[in-house]
Protein backbone atom coordinates (compact mmCIF):
# COMPACT_ATOMS: atom_id res chain seq x y z
CA UNK A 1 0.00 0.00 0.00
CA UNK A 2 2.56 2.30 0.76
CA UNK A 3 4.46 1.37 -2.44
CA UNK A 4 1.96 2.44 -4.25
CA UNK A 5 1.65 5.83 -2.90
CA UNK A 6 5.13 6.35 -2.97
CA UNK A 7 5.12 5.28 -6.70
CA UNK A 8 1.56 7.99 -6.78
CA UNK A 9 3.23 10.88 -5.42
CA UNK A 10 6.58 10.53 -7.57
CA UNK A 11 4.68 10.12 -10.43
CA UNK A 12 2.93 13.61 -9.49
CA UNK A 13 6.27 14.99 -8.92
CA UNK A 14 7.86 13.98 -12.03
CA UNK A 15 4.75 15.63 -14.05
CA UNK A 16 4.99 18.61 -12.26
CA UNK A 17 8.59 19.23 -12.51
CA UNK A 18 7.86 18.70 -16.27
CA UNK A 19 5.35 21.22 -16.19
CA UNK A 20 7.06 23.25 -14.17
CA UNK A 21 10.19 23.31 -16.67
CA UNK A 22 7.81 23.41 -19.77
CA UNK A 23 6.76 26.70 -18.16
CA UNK A 24 9.95 28.02 -17.79
CA UNK A 25 11.12 27.30 -21.27
CA UNK A 26 8.04 28.98 -22.73
CA UNK A 27 9.09 32.16 -20.30
CA UNK A 28 12.28 32.06 -20.87
CA UNK A 29 11.87 32.30 -24.91
CA UNK A 30 9.08 35.19 -24.37
CA UNK A 31 11.88 36.82 -22.46
CA UNK A 32 14.22 36.20 -25.42
CA UNK A 33 12.41 37.67 -28.05
CA UNK A 34 14.03 41.93 -28.99
CA UNK A 35 11.51 44.28 -27.73
CA UNK A 36 11.10 47.20 -30.30
CA UNK A 37 13.09 50.15 -29.56
CA UNK A 38 11.74 52.50 -27.22
CA UNK A 39 10.86 56.16 -28.04
CA UNK A 40 10.14 58.74 -24.91
CA UNK A 41 7.60 61.70 -25.61
CA UNK A 42 7.21 64.24 -22.72
CA UNK A 43 4.37 66.54 -22.88
CA UNK A 44 3.86 69.61 -20.33
CA UNK A 45 5.75 68.77 -17.30
CA UNK A 46 4.74 71.25 -14.06
CA UNK A 47 1.84 72.36 -16.62
CA UNK A 48 4.93 74.40 -18.82
CA UNK A 49 4.59 74.62 -22.59
CA UNK A 50 7.30 72.05 -23.29
CA UNK A 51 7.00 68.78 -25.62
CA UNK A 52 9.74 66.69 -26.66
CA UNK A 53 11.11 63.09 -28.47
CA UNK A 54 13.81 61.61 -26.91
CA UNK A 55 15.90 58.53 -26.90
CA UNK A 56 16.01 56.65 -23.87
CA UNK A 57 19.76 58.24 -23.35
CA UNK A 58 17.83 61.67 -23.56
CA UNK A 59 19.01 62.61 -26.77
CA UNK A 60 16.66 64.30 -28.90
CA UNK A 61 15.31 62.50 -31.98
CA UNK A 62 16.18 64.36 -34.78
CA UNK A 63 16.81 61.42 -37.39
CA UNK A 64 15.80 57.82 -36.79
CA UNK A 65 15.77 54.14 -38.59
CA UNK A 66 13.02 53.10 -40.24
CA UNK A 67 11.22 50.29 -38.52
CA UNK A 68 8.80 49.79 -35.47
CA UNK A 69 9.10 51.54 -32.38
CA UNK A 70 7.35 51.64 -29.17
CA UNK A 71 6.35 55.78 -28.04
CA UNK A 72 5.77 55.76 -24.36
CA UNK A 73 3.86 59.05 -23.76
CA UNK A 74 4.13 61.32 -20.71
CA UNK A 75 1.02 63.34 -20.70
CA UNK A 76 1.77 65.71 -17.29
CA UNK A 77 -0.83 67.94 -17.94
CA UNK A 78 -4.67 68.84 -18.91
CA UNK A 79 -3.84 72.11 -21.08
CA UNK A 80 -1.71 69.91 -23.35
CA UNK A 81 -1.62 66.37 -25.48
CA UNK A 82 1.15 65.18 -27.62
CA UNK A 83 0.00 64.40 -31.18
CA UNK A 84 2.23 62.95 -33.64
CA UNK A 85 1.73 63.10 -37.63
CA UNK A 86 3.67 61.99 -40.80
CA UNK A 87 4.53 64.95 -42.96
CA UNK A 88 5.28 63.26 -45.84
CA UNK A 89 1.74 60.71 -45.96
CA UNK A 90 0.20 64.12 -44.69
CA UNK A 91 -1.68 62.00 -41.87
CA UNK A 92 -2.36 62.08 -38.34
CA UNK A 93 -1.02 58.94 -36.40
CA UNK A 94 -2.39 59.38 -33.12
CA UNK A 95 -3.36 61.89 -30.82
CA UNK A 96 -3.50 62.05 -27.36
CA UNK A 97 -6.37 63.71 -25.19
CA UNK A 98 -5.65 67.39 -23.99
CA UNK A 99 -7.72 66.70 -20.77
CA UNK A 100 -5.91 63.19 -20.13
CA UNK A 101 -3.20 63.29 -17.84
CA UNK A 102 -0.65 60.10 -17.98
CA UNK A 103 1.58 57.42 -19.16
CA UNK A 104 0.10 55.37 -22.57
CA UNK A 105 2.54 53.49 -25.12
CA UNK A 106 1.77 53.25 -28.70
CA UNK A 107 3.61 50.83 -31.68
CA UNK A 108 4.24 52.89 -34.52
CA UNK A 109 5.86 51.69 -37.65
CA UNK A 110 7.74 54.35 -39.24
CA UNK A 111 8.79 53.99 -42.64
CA UNK A 112 11.21 56.93 -44.65
CA UNK A 113 10.08 60.33 -44.82
CA UNK A 114 9.38 63.49 -42.44
CA UNK A 115 7.34 63.41 -38.94
CA UNK A 116 5.86 66.11 -36.79
CA UNK A 117 4.42 66.35 -33.19
CA UNK A 118 3.02 68.99 -31.29
CA UNK A 119 0.76 69.85 -28.55
CA UNK A 120 -2.86 70.28 -30.73
CA UNK A 121 -3.93 73.14 -28.83
CA UNK A 122 -0.27 75.01 -28.53
CA UNK A 123 0.91 73.82 -32.20
CA UNK A 124 2.63 77.30 -32.80
CA UNK A 125 4.67 76.49 -29.81
CA UNK A 126 4.95 73.11 -29.05
CA UNK A 127 5.61 71.23 -31.73
CA UNK A 128 9.16 68.87 -32.91
CA UNK A 129 9.89 66.85 -35.84
CA UNK A 130 12.12 64.52 -37.05
CA UNK A 131 12.81 62.57 -40.38
CA UNK A 132 13.05 58.54 -41.01
CA UNK A 133 15.72 57.34 -42.91
CA UNK A 134 16.26 53.80 -44.67
CA UNK A 135 14.55 51.16 -47.19
CA UNK A 136 11.58 50.24 -45.92
CA UNK A 137 8.39 48.13 -47.50
CA UNK A 138 5.90 48.82 -44.77
CA UNK A 139 3.79 51.51 -44.44
CA UNK A 140 3.20 53.62 -41.68
CA UNK A 141 0.89 52.41 -38.71
CA UNK A 142 -0.49 52.63 -35.22
CA UNK A 143 -1.95 50.74 -32.36
CA UNK A 144 -4.67 51.83 -30.02
CA UNK A 145 -2.53 52.67 -26.89
CA UNK A 146 -2.32 50.66 -23.95
CA UNK A 147 -2.62 52.60 -20.51
CA UNK A 148 0.40 51.96 -18.41
CA UNK A 149 -0.60 54.44 -15.60
CA UNK A 150 -3.02 56.56 -14.52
Amino acid sequence: MIARLDHRLSMRMTLLTAAALAGFALAAAGIARPANPVLVAKVGFHNAFTISLRFPDGKLVRTLPAGTYSIVVHDYSRLHNFALGSQTANRRIFTGSVRGIGTKTYTVTFTPGSYAYACSVHFRTMHGSFVVTGPSDTTTTSTEPTTTGG
